[in-house]
Parts: C-alpha cells; sequence; structure tokens
C-alpha cells in the first residue's frame, strides 16, 4: 500500500491521519480514534458502502480513503451540533454521534476536521496500491 500525504502510518503500523493531536487509524478492519489524551475509541457500526461508483470507490485503496473522508465527515457533523447546542441551548441532532470525549476534541478542532476532509474527498489516489 502507497500513502500520500496527507495520510502516513500510524504506530498500530496502519493507515492513518494525524488531526488535531489525534491519529485516526484503519487497523484490522476498523477505525481506531486515538485521541491527544491518551484514550482511545474505536469506531463501531461504520460499513463499507455496497455499491460501488467507478473512480471514486472502485478499488479496495479507493474505499478505504472514501471511508476516511466519510468517518471525517460524521466527525465535522458532530463537533458542529455540538458547537450549535452550545450557541443555542438547544441540543443539535448529531451532538451524540460519538462519546463526549470525542465529541468535544472534535469540536475543538472542527475547522482542521473539515478541511482535511475536503482534501481527502477531492484528490483522488492518496491511497495508492
Amino acid at each position: 500500500m502507497q500513502l500520500t500525504s496527507p495520510f502516513s502510518i500510524s504506530s498500530r503500523l496502519a493507515p492513518a491521519l494525524n488531526v488535531g493531536g489525534a491519529v485516526i487509524s484503519y487497523d484490522a478492519g476498523q477505525f481506531i480514534i486515538d485521541l491527544p489524551d491518551g484514550s482511545e475509541h474505536v469506531v463501531t457500526g461504520m460499513r463499507p458502502p455496497a455499491g460501488r461508483v467507478r473512480g471514486i470507490n472502485d478499488t479496495p485503496c479507493s474505499l478505504l480513503q472514501s471511508q476516511f473522508g466519510a468517518l471525517l465527515s460524521f466527525l465535522g457533523a458532530c463537533a458542529e451540533s455540538r458547537a450549535y447546542a452550545t450557541r443555542t441551548g438547544r441540543t443539535g441532532e448529531n451532538a451524540d454521534l460519538f462519546p463526549g470525549n470525542v465529541g468535544e476534541w472534535a469540536e475543538t478542532c472542527s475547522d482542521e476536521i473539515t478541511m482535511l476532509g475536503m482534501e481527502i474527498e477531492e484528490t483522488r489516489g492518496l491511497i495508492g496500491a
């Protein structure tokens, strides 16, 4: 597997992204978020799409890149909902997508998560065979 920036190899020896002091890696078929405070969160319930789009997610490498992008999108939605709740006092609909500590981290680095997600979704071939 060939990785191009912003991807790297994590200490788990798996494809990873460094964002907001955390490392998001794909290890043994699951995403793991190693948070800056030393805790970790295993992402559950995330499955690859059943359908394939030619040139976007039709190879294992492009599918993995697409899944990283989707995870960043979910983290961004969680962060945005939490920020909305802080501003308005009303609960956002995506604020509970992740446990509180993951949502809090995502909220603190939401701009970085959003920009990285856009880069991954707009740049093909960052993960190659």
